[in-house]
């Protein structure tokens, strides 16, 4: 019989310590005494086996409580980020339909006209509310749901994904198995906590296994940084972006990261190469790159031994290969069940998901991801990737962040048109090109090179292309 998160989680010394936040220690017994109240108060204001819990909470422990009880008790959560605007939160939960929002109550207001459909609200504690909403409509999906996470959104609408306990079971045993992870580490996030990654690889299974979770008061640079050497981190989960941004804070301030050992996994965009390794010369920090995607969580990573130009090996049990079109598919016990309002399978008919992700194996069979498919460019029948473009655009030392996209050319069909944030205004772009040319073949050279403030980005730190086409569009339009 398959053990659930709660199981295994009750299963940890009581006195060892599950988090820190804020200089405060919480063991994890006091956390099951807290998740266990919760679990029963939900209970009380009508939550049953398979109900979606909402949560509206910042990061902090209280999110951790409301996991746990939801696990406890069999529910199915969602969480809102609270930096969305009031009506982006709304839209999640109309889309969601929640049996019940576990809210801070200082984020009550941000519900504006859904405050109407509250049938009954309950005092937790001072920072946690419980609101029972009474919404006409309803969601089907499969009995095991424990998770709705959001894709990242790059392209589309976020479509919600459903996952199981034992997802999250499957892929976070697999990936401490890969890493070599001891009970003695201490977990920090660069990324929101309920992201796929994070949930996946670091937060449930540290709940499971007996590790520490450490909580930033925010994910600004500086006090990450010092969130690791104060609680001596161990283990960091964070995108390329996030690296990139503590490797130049540390620079730019003359600081270093004081813990002698300290690892971490990068994932969420495309990575360059050789970037492991300047991080550990430049910090310290030794990372395993791996890939996952949310209908997924985890698929591939690097283990302590591997080739870490790329996004190393399948973990255990999961099944990977390269189509003829070079696309990635993936068979995974951890794959979603259905997405969120139409309930259907992630599965393509041939049996494997269809990641839309373009890739290849290297003769060790190690996976390099070379782009999303609907991003390739193909400049008179050259197949470029953006990403390999803006890998060496952000190691140009006249810009600070790139985003590259193709747009309609009568010559050439597409032609590459790049995105850059100059760190001096006075930069000319004919330097930029001269940095490139020494880097990439002529036709990879973009054909435009635009200026702007900032490059739109998820919070996983991938580049929102559809924005930059927009704001490209609109340019064209101005100047004819």
């Amino acid at each position: 019989m398959n053990e659930d998160i709660f199981e295994l989680f009750k299963r940890v010394e009581a006195g060892r310590i599950a988090m820190v936040y804020k200089g405060d220690y919480i063991s994890f017994g006091e956390l099951a005494k807290i998740s266990e109240q919760l679990a029963l108060s939900l209970k009380k204001i009508g939550c049953k086996k398979s109900a979606v819990v909402g949560f509206l909470l910042k990061e902090s422990p209280e999110l951790i409580y409301s996991l746990l009880a939801v696990a406890k008790i069999g529910g199915a959560f969602f969480s809102i980020n609270v930096k969305y605007p009031k009506r982006t939160i709304q839209e999640v939960i109309l889309r969601t339909t929640p049996k019940i929002l576990i809210v801070d109550p200082l984020l009550i207001s941000k519900l504006g006209i859904l405050k109407n459909k509250i049938k009954k609200s309950v005092r937790f504690s001072s920072r946690i509310h419980l609101l029972s909403f009474e919404l006409d409509r309803k969601i089907s999906r499969e009995k095991d749901t424990f998770a709705i996470l959001f894709t990242s959104g790059t392209i589309d609408t976020p479509k919600g994904v459903y996952h199981s306990q034992q997802d999250f079971i499957f892929v976070g045993e697999r990936c401490f198995s890969t890493w070599g992870i001891k009970q003695q580490e201490r977990f920090l996030s660069c990324i929101p906590l309920f992201s796929a990654a994070t949930l996946g690889c670091i937060l449930i299974p540290s709940l499971c296994y007996g590790q520490t979770l450490v909580l930033s008061e925010g994910r600004g640079t500086m006090s990450l940084v010092k969130v690791v050497n104060e609680e001596k981190t161990s283990f960091i989960i964070g995108t390329p972006t996030s690296f990139i941004k503590i490797m130049r804070f540390l620079d730019e301030t003359n600081q270093k990261i004081l813990v002698k050992k300290i690892r971490g996994t990068v994932t969420g965009a495309a990575i360059a190469g050789g970037f492991v390794q300047q991080m550990e010369e430049k910090t310290g920090i030794e990372l395993y790159p791996h890939y996952g995607m949310t209908e997924l969580l985890a698929v591939t990573s690097v283990s302590t031994h591997g080739d870490f130009n790329t996004v190393g090996k399948p973990l255990k049990d999961i099944n990977l290969q390269i189509a003829k079109n070079g696309e990635i598919l993936v068979k995974s016990p951890a794959m979603s069940s259905g997405y969120l309002e139409n309930n259907l399978s992630p599965l393509a008919k041939d049996g494997w998901f269809h990641t839309k992700d373009n890739g290849m194996l290297d003769r060790n069979r190690n996976l390099k991801i070379l782009g999303r498919m609907d991003d390739m460019v193909n400049r008179g029948g050259n197949n470029i990737y953006p990403s390999e473009i803006e890998d060496v655009l952000n190691e140009c030392p006249f810009i600070s962040c790139s985003g590259v996209i193709g747009a309609p050319d009568p010559t050439y069909g597409e032609k590459v048109v790049a995105f850059a944030v100059p760190r001096d205004s006075r930069i000319r772009r004919e330097k930029i090109r001269a940095f490139l040319s020494d880097r990439l073949p002529v036709f990879k050279i973009p054909d435009e090179i635009i200026f702007i403030k900032r490059i739109p980005k998820t919070e996983s730190g991938k580049v929102i292309r559809k924005e930059l086409k927009l704001g490209y569009a609109k340019l064209r339009m101005k100047s004819n």
